[in-house]
């Protein structure tokens, strides 16, 4: 008889049928020759076995054989071995499934793998000593063990079982303590697969659970996990991700006593201040940081670690370089390194930490402990940096945070065609104690910046150099201009006077009248130097010094300017500037300023002494 017409014959028909008849005969018939409270003491014997603990079932065994033979089990509690006496819970479960083998179910050895527990609440913690209190000599404690004992590169010995298959859970809590601790952190609404076939090949798992209140998701694999339980290197994979962040690792990891990883890392957030929020931490200024991207090669030893080759997105702005974090378990967390933009809002990034003096923030209070909560120290460059209306470019610039203090430097950067350095520093207070504000602009155009901020009036226009020393005793987010204290210096060389008609100017003063000074403000002075020095006090600007020299005339100005309420008070004269050649020298036109900038009002010393002016 040949394949083919075997295949069409009855004997094919007639050889399945027996063969699903005695499969048949083994489901029903099998399960009559099972000891059912055998398998029920197995289960219990082996979960001892597995755990090292005590398991006691409050429920008897139930049994079913369709599609795979499974005993279920309820009321699981797990403890610890009793010490005089007492004993620690470690799990209890509301029921626990697991399939096992019929032949070897029959024969009184039954092996069980795939299980499924239903609503268990597993406790982790250590003691005061330090003892971790699921570490007991069970099989998995001795597979640990033997691979931790055995050179690296050799395989371990065989154990008594090695086979798990999958573990399903459902409905599960995870509460996690240290000894003193309460309330124990928590993780509920557990649900997923650890897939993890026997001891020696690869283990993945894929949960899923409420974390602080957010559904997160968590996934992990290792090739060799024994080996990474055992305080042995072994490449890792590992995802979680919820609503406020997503975090990605792949590399290599060990969870040995000097714990490491090594590999690369993704951090995603769309907003800083819900991450911040989900880990408990209420860091208001950081938390104005929305959108944060980072990715990096990560090593880690101890309680630090560096990132190295970091790509980051913060809002806007995108940066590369090294960032070094430091986590002490009894110090502040410490940030440093070094990060290069191409393009960086300056006045965005100090305005996450607070308001800047001036700006139209109301005056609220912020929470401003973050500067005792830990430490920075990063330097930054940037191709362009905008301080809007003005833009820097080739900024190098740094950030501290040490004990309390706060600072930000700008080292170098140029500023329309010139140099600018600053400095803003907080005192031991924070933002709640004031601050010290420092600038110095050397050769800058500053025609442009009275352009660029649209000041009215007569004002000078030209390349020069500025400092400022400004402080305030008042909490930054509530600080104006109007309340800060300090110096001011101006040099230009050759420059105008925009607005200021010096011919007009004179040919007013000799009328001997009061005018405005928007009545000369058809022209303009040209000068060859013009040095401008006041000290500021909470809102009034004494000006010490203000010499305008221009080819003929020298201009002083002195005096008072309430700049909080826009007035002038100013002693002013016009002078023929000093020649050695100049056989005839004409007299100074004294004045006094008065009124409100833009429009002050001009009056002739002659008219206040009652004295005609001099032709």
């Amino acid at each position: 008889m040949t394949l083919s017409r075997f295949i069409r014959s009855k004997l094919l028909v007639r050889g399945l049928l027996v063969a699903l008849a005695l499969l048949f005969a083994v489901r029903i018939g099998v399960p009559f020759l099972l000891q059912t409270d055998t398998v029920g003491k197995a289960i219990k014997e082996t979960l001892e076995a597995w755990t090292g603990a005590e398991v006691d079932i409050g429920k008897e065994p139930e049994f079913a054989f369709w599609p795979y033979p499974r005993v279920t089990i309820g009321n699981v509690r797990i403890a610890t071995r009793p010490v005089d006496g007492k004993s620690e819970e470690l799990a209890s479960v509301e029921t626990i499934s697991a399939t096992f083998d019929l032949i070897g179910a029959v024969r009184g050895d039954p092996v069980f793998s795939d299980l499924e527990l239903v609503r268990p609440t597993v406790r982790v913690g250590w003691n005061a000593a330090g003892a971790f209190n699921w570490k007991h000599n069970g099989w998995l404690a001795q597979a640990i063990d033997a691979t931790a004992a055995t050179p690296e590169g050799q395989a371990i010995p065989a154990m008594p079982s090695e086979r798990l298959g999958t573990i399903t859970i459902t409905d599960g809590i995870l509460e996690v303590a240290r000894a003193g601790e309460t309330p124990a952190y928590r993780v509920s609404d557990i649900n997923g697969i650890i897939t993890w076939p026997a001891l020696r090949q690869p283990m993945d798992l894929s949960l899923s659970g409420i974390v602080n209140g957010e559904m997160t998701r968590w996934t992990f694999g290792c090739d060799q996990p024994l080996a990474l339980l055992a305080g042995r290197n072994a490449n890792a994979r590992t995802s979680l991700s919820a609503d406020p962040a997503t975090l990605n690792f792949e590399g290599m990891a060990n969870l040995s006593h000097a714990a490491f990883a090594a590999g690369t890392m993704q951090l995603s957030t769309p907003s800083l201040a819900h991450l911040l929020a989900w880990q408990g931490k209420d860091i208001s200024a950081i938390g104005n940081v929305g959108q944060v991207n980072v990715e990096a090669k990560v090593a880690t030893a101890g309680y630090t670690a560096k990132l190295e080759d970091v790509k980051l997105a913060l809002d806007k702005a995108e940066a590369t370089g090294v960032l070094d974090v430091n986590l002490p378990p009894q110090g502040l967390p410490q940030i440093g390194g070094t990060l290069a933009f191409d393009h960086i809002d300056l006045k965005a990034l100090l305005s996450a930490f607070a308001p800047l003096p001036g700006s139209k923030e109301t005056a609220t209070p912020l929470d401003t402990a973050f500067v005792h909560q830990f430490g920075m120290d990063l330097r930054l460059s940037a191709k362009t940096a905008e301080f809007a209306p003005f833009s820097l470019q080739g900024l190098a610039a740094g950030i501290r945070i040490e004990n309390g203090r706060a600072s930000f430097d700008v080292g170098d950067s140029t500023l329309l065609d010139g140099r600018m350095t600053g400095r803003i520093a907080l005192n031991e207070q924070g933002f709640r104690g004031g601050a010290q504000v420092q600038m110095s602009l050397d050769n800058v155009d500053i025609g442009t910046v009275v352009s660029t901020l649209a000041l009215p009036g007569p004002l000078p226009s030209g390349h020069g150099s500025a400092d400022f020393e400004l402080s305030t005793d008042r909490p930054l987010w509530a600080t104006t201009l109007s309340d800060m204290s300090g110096q001011f210096r101006l040099r230009m060389g050759p420059g105008t006077l925009t607005h200021f008609n010096r011919q007009a100017f004179e040919e007013q003063a000799a009328k001997n009248a009061f005018f405005s000074i928007s009545s000369t403000a058809d022209g303009s002075f040209d000068f060859v130097r013009a040095d401008l020095e006041a000290r500021l006090d909470r809102g009034i600007a004494e000006l010490t010094k203000a010499e305008i020299e221009g080819n003929e005339k020298l201009l002083t100005l002195s005096g008072m300017i309430p700049y909080r309420s826009g007035s002038l008070a100013l002693a002013g004269t016009l002078a023929d500037r000093p020649q050695a050649d100049a056989a005839v020298v004409n007299p100074a036109l004294s004045f006094f300023v008065g009124g409100s900038w833009p429009e002050p009002v001009i009056s002739p010393i002659s008219i206040l002494t009652g004295q005609q002016p001099r032709q």
